[in-house]
């Protein structure tokens, strides 16, 4: 065998005797480096690629040596660790190279994948004078060439060797796996990014007692300890508390995919506890779609978060954790006096918005950057941790060509998913592998680990450099721990939510009470292969989570364990089936009450209903609830908060019709009240009183129409009187399809003017010929407000898709320059109802709705 020495010189080991079993060990990148990470594994005659990354630093090159590969005859399979671009970014070259190779991963993995290359591909083109190394083609063919699998089912890639592959849950970020491959000719071992201390979003790895022959192991932090995860976690919060109460505001840049999240949850946690004030937290760059996607993965989370998105909660954002969207909420924050956080990619400040919010923020000694995970050597991020130590005048920091003075505080905070050097130790002791090749680390990082490696463990150990073939010789491979499988029922098709109990008992009844099982299990033991598409997949899991037969592995929800027959009698007995229970929700509360969502606690028998206005509805609909709750078993529990879209609706339901609203709805959730702005003539005892009888809230009005008319300017010779105008104004809008929302007097160079605001320019466009008959009656220029009413515009596609009872991942965006709305649809939406949608709403606001 080829072995690296101490000093780095390559010497041939000598085969030893009766050595009959070969395999070929090639390292295309990832090797002595943090990057490009690509391991070209060769057995029983087949080639499979181990991650196909870039290196994220611009000064070198980015890609893997693909000629190795080349080389040594190509890739018939690849294996994907996790989503980061140092282990897939160069997957669309390798995949246009062989395309005949399937590519095997996680789904939540996939979701990723697919979102950071389609990111990748914007940022190559905004990189002018550099040629793109994929175009989005290339994308597309190597999504349709993965094949997506659940941790610990064993895959057989090949019908002619007998190579058998299977994930494990590395605990690195949502959907991130070891490698394990098993073979006639020995058995190999791929930590990919591995962690094992869990973390906010997902729980540590989980690797069982496998027997490899070698292993392929990370080594980021391999010389170094971590700090206590809750100390580090309490140092970050105790730092942010300090710069809120003192009026600054603290960016924190990290990665989009994994740590940014961390640190959501972190924030989120200490403000429900208290622990720090509740405060603005905005989110920026790619770090908002990350989150979607790990919502659209709840059993690749840990188990609460999971259940609190079958629950139908956001586990991410709330009133005080809010989304970016576009350049003005940036402006906007800076612009603010107000204190608050900001989450935002990269967590190198090495692009994305974190450098343009670094350099707005550094100037001020009330703010501070805090630098929560890895840092390149020449990242800009790198450079400003080696500005704390540094005197005032040398507090400088360049970013691409902009060089800014930095007077504000910087902190360094250990939240690290990866293993330190202890915790590699004790998974090279657990798994005793006769080889060990440690890469994915810096050169003097990795030399002291494999040195201190050593001096504990027998097998040989290897630290191999990028361009380096090892031929790894067994002469005994090892036996492999083998866990007894469950014939199939060989039935048809995939199983349907009425088959679960019968699945349940049959696997009860075939020795599989102990055992936890994935989604492809059940369905191999349902039908005898484990078909299904990643929709069908995914679908079957939601089903296995609200089964009252399974339940979630405590530590992997990806996997499911059969409940005792006892625990099911025993939900049998005290509470009606689920699916069941839900259709009593429409039978005894339709739509006309008030009801909006439904939802569960399963574990507990509580039933969830969610009330435009709780109060009025415990009250209105209690002889109901007690009625279903003796009919079904189940608790009641009515959500606590206001349905913001319906309190609203409820105001402009008891509002004269020259009535309007000047300015936003403001709810004040502890006080039970909400603030508004009116102008027009009505009776605000009757507003109030009736406000109160319909939500069980304070109506608190602020009454403007004295002060609307504020020293308005002369009306010029032969112009009718403003209030005149005012009126006849008022009354050629009375009956037209869209709402005058507000008219003033305005001035400019060319003297005064009315102003007239629609929800949209677009819309008080299509008034044209009524405003020049108006222009012409009163004599007054009247012109059209080019601002639309932002709120006005979300408000009206909420209400239109509430009415159709669709619903979105998020809330839409919209783009004014483009007179534009983009739509995040949560499941298929009926075409036809789209397009519906899309009419109701392009003639209510002038808009156009976009997917």
């Amino acid at each position: 065998m080829k072995k690296r020495s101490w000093n780095g010189s390559i010497s041939i080991k000598t085969m030893q005797n009766g050595v009959d079993f070969l395999m070929d060990i090639t390292f295309c990148g990832g090797a002595g480096e943090v990057g490009a990470s690509c391991y070209l594994v060769q057995m029983e005659g087949k080639n499979l690629l181990l991650d196909c990354g870039v290196r994220m630093s611009r000064t070198k090159d980015v890609l893997p040596d693909f000629s190795l590969i080349q080389d040594y005859g190509g890739v018939d399979a690849i294996f994907i660790t996790h989503a980061h671009l140092d282990h897939t970014g160069s997957l669309p070259i390798i995949s246009r190279e062989y395309p005949n190779a399937p590519i095997y991963m996680t789904h939540a993995t996939k979701d990723l994948v697919r979102l950071l290359l389609y990111d990748s591909l914007k940022i190559m083109d905004m990189n002018e004078g550099d040629i793109p190394i994929y175009a989005e083609a290339h994308v597309r063919s190597m999504l349709s060439k993965i094949i997506c699998y659940s941790p610990e089912f064993t895959i057989q890639p090949f019908e002619d060797v007998n190579i058998r592959v299977t994930f494990y849950n590395a605990g690195h970020i949502a959907g991130g796996s070891a490698v394990y491959i098993q073979g006639s000719e020995g058995s190999l071992f791929y930590s990919g990014d591995i962690s094992m201390t869990n973390q906010r979003t997902v729980s540590g790895a989980s690797i069982p007692r496998l027997r490899p022959d070698a292993a392929i192991i990370e080594s980021t932090y391999g010389d170094k300890l971590h700090a206590n995860r809750e100390v580090e976690e309490d140092r970050l919060t105790d730092m942010v508390k300090g710069v809120i109460l003192q009026g600054g505001k603290v960016l924190i840049p990290a990665f989009a995919l994994g740590r940014a999240q961390e640190i959501i949850l972190i924030l989120k946690r200490a403000m429900n506890k208290g622990t720090i004030p509740k405060f603005n937290i905005f989110v920026d760059g790619m770090v908002r779609d990350i989150c979607r996607i790990y919502s659209l993965n709840p059993n690749y989370l840990k188990n609460d978060l999971a259940k609190r998105i079958w629950k139908g909660n956001d586990i991410f954002f709330d009133d005080f954790i809010q989304r970016v969207e576009n350049r003005a909420d940036r402006d906007e924050i800076i612009a603010s006096k107000d204190p608050c956080c900001i989450i935002s990619s990269s967590g190198m400040l090495n692009g994305g918005p974190s450098q343009w919010y670094a350099q707005r923020l550094a100037g001020d000694e009330k703010n501070f950057i805090a630098i929560t995970g890895y840092q390149d050597e020449e990242a800009p991020g790198r450079i400003l941790l080696n500005l704390i130590d540094a005197p005032p005048e040398e507090r400088v920091l360049r970013i691409d060509d902009t060089t800014f003075p930095v007077k504000c505080g910087i902190g360094k905070y250990n939240l690290s998913a990866h293993a330190d050097s202890d915790q590699i130790m004790s998974l090279v002791h657990a798994l005793s592998p006769k080889r060990i090749f440690f890469v994915h680390g810096e050169g003097e990082v990795i030399m002291r680990l494999g040195q201190n490696v050593q001096r504990e463990v027998r097998g040989r150990i290897y630290l191999p450099a990028n361009g380096e073939r090892y031929d790894v010789r067994i002469g005994r491979p090892r036996k492999q721990l083998e866990r007894a499988n469950i014939p199939s029922m060989k039935r048809q098709g995939m199983p349907e939510e009425q088959d679960i109990k019968e699945i349940w008992a049959y696997i009860l009844n075939n020795g599989g009470r102990m055992f936890a099982f994935s989604a492809e299990q059940i369905i191999y033991i349902w039908k005898g292969n484990d078909d299904g598409n990643l929709d069908e997949i995914r679908a079957f899991m939601y089903m296995l989570s609200q089964s009252s037969y399974f339940e979630p592995d405590a530590k992997r929800p990806f996997l499911f364990r059969p409940l005792p027959p006892d625990e099911v009698k025993k939900c049998e007995l005290e509470y009606m089936e689920l699916n069941q229970m839900l259709s009593k929700v429409d039978e005894f509360f339709p739509p006309s009450t008030g009801l909006y969502k439904k939802g569960a606690r399963h574990d507990e028998g509580i039933a969830i209903l969610y009330f435009d206005f709780p109060p009025v509805a415990e009250k209105k609909y209690g002889d109901d609830i007690k009625r279903f709750e003796a009919e079904t078993g189940w608790k009641v529990e009515l959500n606590q908060e206001y349905n913001m879209d319906s309190i609203e609706r409820a105001i402009y339901s008891i509002l004269p019709k020259d009535v309007y609203i000047d300015g936003k709805i403001s709810y004040y959730r502890d006080q039970k009240k909400v603030k508004v702005k009116l102008m027009g003539e009505y009776n605000l005892g009757e507003v109030i009183n009736t406000f109160y009888d319909i939500t069980g809230l304070t109506l608190d009005v602020n009454d403007t129409s004295s002060t609307r008319q504020n020293t308005p300017p002369s009306a010029q010779p032969g112009q009718m009187e403003q209030n005149a105008a005012f009126s006849m104004i008022d009354e050629a809008f009375r009956n037209v399809r869209h709402r005058l929302y507000k008219k003033g007097l305005k001035q400019d160079d060319t003297g005064s003017y009315i102003e007239l605001s629609f929800i949209s320019p677009e819309i008080g466009i299509s008034y044209d010929d009524l405003i020049k008959d108006l222009s012409s009656r009163t004599r007054w220029d009247i012109r059209i407000s080019p601002n639309p009413n932002q709120n006005e515009i979300l408000k009206c596609i909420k209400q239109i898709l509430f009415k159709k009872g669709l619903y979105t991942k998020k809330n839409p965006s919209i783009y004014v320059d483009r007179g534009e709305v983009r739509l995040y649809p949560a499941g298929e939406w009926n075409g036809d109802i789209l397009e519906c949608i899309k009419a109701e709403f392009k003639e209510a606001t002038g808009y156009d709705i976009i997917l």
